[in-house]
């Protein structure tokens, strides 16, 4: 299960449809025999856009989350993996050297399995999500997207389902709780932007 994460728990867990974006800014022109050119900034961040279900008898943890919090204090959200990476990975330790600023891949050493591409991680010394781009299982260079904002230190990268996202509700989401039928909570869609 992944969703909204306070104090251990999950309070609101995503549910389908739901869609992980990355957020790019990029300019894109035409030029006069219609060849396109285009630059990428270098700043990226993930946004979620999905349902959500308050967990039954904890459903008021999550309306109090959702007022409290507002849009501009950062929550937890355990990252959802794609179905593709959850099937496929094998690896039982994931450990990193350090790498500088502005790397596109980080040294891992002795995975003890597949990490395959598409898997996205988290180094400890550092809150931005990254996703894995080549599929590793031995020592080796991990390239990953997007590249690193700030230098990492040699740590535990998380790469299972404890790849926590520092988000903010974005300013769509309601800030309290509808009700269906008199007594089932429905926070509507609920749109999440990464905090960097």
């Amino acid at each position: 299960m992944y969703g909204i994460f306070d104090n251990g728990q999950i309070i609101g867990v995503f549910t389908a449809p739901m869609s992980i974006r990355s957020n790019q800014p990029v300019f894109v022109a035409d030029t006069l025999s219609l060849s396109r050119k285009g630059a990428l900034r270098g700043a990226q961040r993930w946004e979620i856009e999905t349902a959500i279900r308050p967990e039954t008898m904890d459903a008021n943890l999550l309306m109090v989350h959702l007022v409290t919090r507002g849009y501009t204090t950062p929550i937890d959200v355990l990252m959802p993996q794609n179905i593709g990476v959850i099937g496929k990975r094998t690896a039982t330790a994931a450990v990193i050297g350090a790498a500088a600023a502005g790397a596109t891949s980080v040294t891992i050493t002795a995975p003890g399995g597949l990490i395959p591409q598409g898997t996205f991680v988290r180094f400890a010394s550092h809150t931005k999500v990254h996703m894995t781009t080549a599929d590793i299982s031995a020592a080796g260079a991990l390239p990953i997207y997007p590249a690193l904002p700030a230098a990492v230190t040699a740590s535990v990268m998380n790469y299972l389902d404890d790849v926590i996202l520092k988000a903010l509700y974005d300013t769509d989401v309601i800030s309290g709780m509808t009700y269906t039928d008199g007594m089932l909570q429905d926070p509507g869609v609920v749109r999440l932007v990464e905090a960097i």
